[in-house]
């Protein structure tokens, strides 16, 4: 794992520095009190004691802080995930970046890709359906849980119809690089895993902007999750803020980034 050094944490310091003026909107939702430890806050000024440590500028009870030349704690969103399967804080010469680190918990981690579709994208089109192989959520709370993109995908891009899905088909068949980390695995992000990816949503365009790549937008993004059985609608999340609307019209075109589990 790479070793953690001064100019790591500067830099650290001055992201969450540039995210705390970012205006009232997200001042607003950067307030929650899970926001620092999603940013890597989760230590106390106790835990910190005689080490190198930066406090979190929502909460000035929660500290990021590690021992000269110890070890980072863990991936974190907003890194860069490499085609060699290597991840760093670093945009690093010679190798090539795939995505950003949008999610991580010690079941699931999951990046970005580093593009999204040129151009909005149906979820169904001609006309509507309901796909059987889906589970149906009806409520925000039950689709907030829905972290199975990758089944979603295959079931969508694999279901016996007339009808072409292509937000989910752009991703199954996107691929960035021709081998390695990338080449294979995108997939449309269930409504859950784009949930997480709007609490990360800073962190992961910070991670974009070192590599010049188009920033997760304000607005709202395709899942590959359904809502109930009826065969109109589809869940969509607003990135920014994560508002989640369930009642989005299959045929309607909506922006569409692929996800890739690591």
């Amino acid at each position: 794992m790479r070793k953690i050094m001064k100019k790591d944490i500067l830099m650290f310091g001055s992201l969450l520095s540039l995210m705390s003026v970012s205006g009232a909107a997200l001042a607003q939702n950067c307030t929650s009190p899970t926001r620092c430890a999603e940013l890597g806050y989760k230590k106390s000024a106790s835990d910190c004691d005689g080490m190198e440590s930066l406090v979190c500028p929502f909460d000035s009870s929660k500290y990021f802080c590690v021992e000269a030349g110890d070890s980072a704690a863990g991936d974190q969103p907003g890194m860069i995930l490499y085609s060699d399967g290597s991840i760093s804080n670093d945009v690093v010469s010679g190798k090539t970046a795939v995505g950003v680190v949008a999610y991580v918990d010690k079941n699931r981690r999951f990046a970005v890709a580093l593009e999204e579709s040129s151009s909005t994208l149906e979820w169904s089109t001609p006309s509507y359906e309901n796909l059987s192989c889906l589970t149906d959520y009806s409520n925000q709370a039950d689709a907030q849980t829905d972290f199975k993109g990758a089944d979603n995908t295959s079931c969508i891009v694999n279901y016996n119809s007339s009808n072409h899905h292509p937000a989910a088909e752009y991703c199954n068949s996107y691929k960035p690089v021709s081998s390695g980390t990338g080449s294979s695995g995108w997939y449309l992000p269930g409504a859950g895993e784009l949930y997480a990816i709007s609490s990360n949503h800073e962190a992961i365009n910070f991670g974009l902007q070192k590599l010049s790549k188009t920033r997760l937008q304000n607005d709202y993004y395709w899942s590959s999750s359904e809502y109930t059985s009826d065969s109109y609608y589809a869940w969509v999340v607003y990135l920014s803020d994560g508002s989640m609307a369930s009642r989005s019209i299959k045929n309607y075109k909506r922006r569409v980034r692929c996800v890739l589990a690591f």
